[in-house]
């Protein structure tokens, strides 16, 4: 049976490094089939759970501090990201990933979710919910895929190299990958310095700089997988609302459109000034698309919101 066990803020499990001021939500972790998942649940109200992956819960900081008013938000660390410690020998394939996801749901009991998945997040989301459809309202989608990339050459050619020993090597010495997501390019765009060493946090165990290595690097091997996950999105999931939602500075690949066909329904916005963290960059404009689309697309359906 999976257990849930909390602590409150500012106790030891809060990191030195990571103020109340950089990261102003308690810390809570649960027991996923026996790791040690560090999540935030912050508000009350309907579940919006964001998830990502590679990455950690402090991307979502800006987005829950403005939402968690409206919504109950949830957000977690896979093993070896964030706060989440990693376990010799775990998997980190987008299927284990999808089967953490379950058991996070099922621990927290989490229904009548509205799931906002970005990234490497859009696979193993996609998974949870197509197993699980019974317990998702509504999908929220950012700058991610639901199909395969042998379609994508580039897109494979650089997961490729992420992916690459030398490339490991490189990073478990220089970190560069974390350092160039924290900066301008990428989640930093508008954090300040501090909040940026807060974000770097994590990575400064190599555990953590591996792991994110080996969950970008494991999205290459699921293409049989997404090819019966996109047939599948459009049965399983063709009932629930959807917004799919995009930095418009980061889909040179038509990523949003694609969604559309397989969603034909959906609502489709655009980030203006967004680029692949678009959450980030503008999270007042991101937030309220979240809040405009929830209340006339969602809440109508009158379905009971999760306690």
């Amino acid at each position: 049976m999976t257990k849930t066990s909390l602590t409150s803020a500012g106790e030891r499990d809060r990191p030195h490094w990571l103020p109340w001021s950089a990261f102003p939500f308690q810390i809570r972790f649960a027991d996923v089939g026996g790791m040690r998942i560090h999540y935030v649940d912050e508000g009350c109200g309907p579940a919006l759970l964001l998830v990502s992956a590679g990455q950690w819960s402090f991307m979502f900081r800006d987005v829950i501090v403005r939402l968690r008013g409206q919504f109950r938000c949830l957000t977690l660390d896979f093993p070896g990201s964030g706060l989440s410690p990693d376990a010799p020998g775990h998997d980190h394939s987008v299927p284990a990933g999808a089967q953490i996801l379950e058991g996070f749901i099922d621990a927290l009991d989490l229904q009548d979710i509205t799931m906002v998945v970005h990234d490497a997040g859009g696979p193993l989301g996609f998974l949870a919910a197509i197993r699980r459809p019974e317990r998702f309202r509504a999908l929220v989608i950012t700058n991610t895929f639901g199909w395969p990339l042998a379609g994508y050459p580039a897109v494979r050619r650089t997961l490729e190299v992420v992916g690459s020993r030398p490339f490991g090597a490189v990073n478990n010495l220089t970190n560069v990958m974390a350092r160039f997501t924290a900066s301008r390019y990428g989640v930093g765009r508008e954090m300040s310095r501090a909040d940026r060493r807060a974000f770097l946090g994590p990575w400064r165990s190599r555990n953590s700089r591996r792991a994110t290595q080996q969950t970008l690097a494991g999205v290459l091997r699921i293409d049989p997988v997404m090819a019966e996950m996109e047939r599948s999105l459009r049965i399983a999931l063709a009932d629930l609302p959807v917004l799919t939602l995009f930095g418009r500075k980061n889909d040179r690949y038509g990523w949003q459109a694609r969604f559309g066909q397989i969603f034909p329904q959906a609502t489709a916005t655009t980030i203006e000034r967004g680029h692949h963290f678009p959450f980030d960059d503008d999270p007042d404009t991101y937030s309220g698309a979240i809040c405009t689309w929830w209340a006339q697309k969602v809440a109508p359906q009158g379905n009971s919101a999760s306690p």
